[in-house]
C-alpha cells in the first residue's frame, strides 16, 4: 500500500515536461533550452526511429526529452530528413 502511495506522489511530482510527447516536435526555443541543460545529450539521426537507436546505443535514458528539426520531419516515415533529440545522460 506505501509502495503504491510513494509511487503516485512520485509521479505528481515529477514536472510535466520532463517527458516529450512521442508524437510531435517541440517549439525551437524550448529545444534549444533542452541542449543547453545540464545532463543532457543532443543526438542527431535521420527520423524518430534512428535518433533512439543512436540514444539508446549511447546508453541515454529513454524517452527523448524532446525532438526537434528544422523541416518538421521528425516523425515523418521514411524519415527525409535529419531529426535532433535531447535525451538525459545516466
Amino acid at each position: 500500500m506505501y509502495r503504491s502511495l510513494l509511487i503516485a506522489v512520485l509521479a505528481a511530482m515529477a514536472p510535466a515536461v520532463a517527458l516529450a510527447d512521442p508524437r510531435q516536435e517541440i517549439q525551437e526555443n524550448a529545444f534549444l533550452d533542452l541542449v543547453d541543460g545540464a545532463g543532457n545529450a543532443l543526438v542527431q539521426g535521420r527520423g524518430v526511429d534512428e535518433v533512439n537507436a543512436k540514444a539508446r546505443s549511447q546508453g541515454l535514458q529513454l524517452a527523448a526529452l524532446g525532438y526537434w528539426s528544422p523541416e518538421g520531419h521528425c516523425f515523418v516515415k521514411p524519415a527525409p530528413s535529419d531529426c535532433n533529440g535531447v535525451f538525459r545522460k545516466q
